[in-house]
């Protein structure tokens, strides 16, 4: 059923919410994605798209402007509001660009012609979609969202639902605060627990080149980002922070349900983080993959 809009689909099993402690989170079994989905998630995800832009210099690194230009089918994979997908769609708007997401949180004001949205799950929708029916496939930032052996499956449908030559393009945040004091340590180590405790894992990037090659992708590039945290990286790493203290409160949500972590514990450790910014030259790594069909 399309909305009033006609640009935004709903699919007939979409997913459950509830409001727990303040923020929305899934309710529903077949959903891995453990951050919460709300308007405070909103916020962060725009400021994290007006970061890696900066970093980037760009919105993607493969080598598509041509196509783009002329005229291409675009699948944005968890796509949260869309600010990727907007971007895109203002920038080649001879291109079809397709977003979807399990949660109801679009961007839809001033919405272009040639974007639609989709709630649907990632983590098992894909079958929604024809063979060969994209030619640039894009997803980040699902290292909470998908068990590791959904994540091999989602390279595998992406791969099916590529056109010949199509392009994937994939951007994946490590667990890893680098250079930390003992508060970000225990927050690396909590995140990790609650991962695990959802058969999810801290460095599923440094593993994706591997999932490509392994559904033989072809050109496969990996590039390893240093993102720092904190005044001592200048904007990025100024922008970084303002991230962290919107992506720390909604990391608690899966720490305390996950671990044995209590909500004062993980507070008052939250707290001495921050702090530790002004001390250490913080970062967290990054990696982006990209390759052929």
């Amino acid at each position: 059923m399309l909305s009033s809009n006609n640009q935004i689909i709903h699919s007939n099993h979409e997913v459950a919410f509830e409001w727990k402690n303040g923020r929305r989170l899934s309710v529903q079994e077949d959903v891995a994605y453990i951050l919460p989905s709300d308007q405070k998630e909103v916020d962060r995800l725009e400021l994290n798209h007006k970061l890696w832009k900066n970093v980037l210099g760009g919105l993607f690194k493969s080598p598509l402007h041509e196509k783009l230009s002329k005229g291409i089918r675009v699948l944005d994979i968890g796509c949260g509001p869309g600010w990727w997908t907007l971007d895109m769609a203002h920038l080649y708007p001879n291109s079809e660009f397709v977003g979807i997401d399990m949660a109801d949180v679009f961007i839809i004001e001033d919405i272009p012609s040639n974007v639609k949205f989709q709630i649907l799950n990632a983590g098992t929708g894909l079958n929604y979609f024809e063979d060969e029916s994209f030619d640039f496939v894009f997803q980040r930032f699902l290292v909470m969202g998908f068990p590791t052996d959904q994540y091999i499956r989602s390279v595998e449908e992406m791969k099916r639902i590529l056109k010949p030559g199509g392009a994937i393009e994939i951007l994946e945040l490590v667990n890893e605060y680098k250079n930390a004091g003992p508060a970000f340590k225990n927050i690396n180590l909590w995140i990790n627990d609650a991962l695990v405790a959802r058969n999810m894992d801290s460095f599923v990037a440094d593993k994706i080149s591997t999932f490509l090659a392994n559904a033989d992708y072809q050109d496969i590039k990996d590039i390893n980002y240093d993102v720092p945290i904190g005044a001592w990286g200048d904007y990025p790493g100024k922008l970084f922070l303002a991230i962290q203290r919107l992506a720390l409160p909604a990391v608690k949500v899966m720490v305390t349900e996950l671990t044995s972590i209590t909500s004062e514990v993980y507070d008052a450790n939250m707290e001495e983080a921050f702090k530790e910014v002004d001390v250490f030259n913080i970062s967290t790594r990054f990696r982006l993959i990209y390759a052929t069909k």
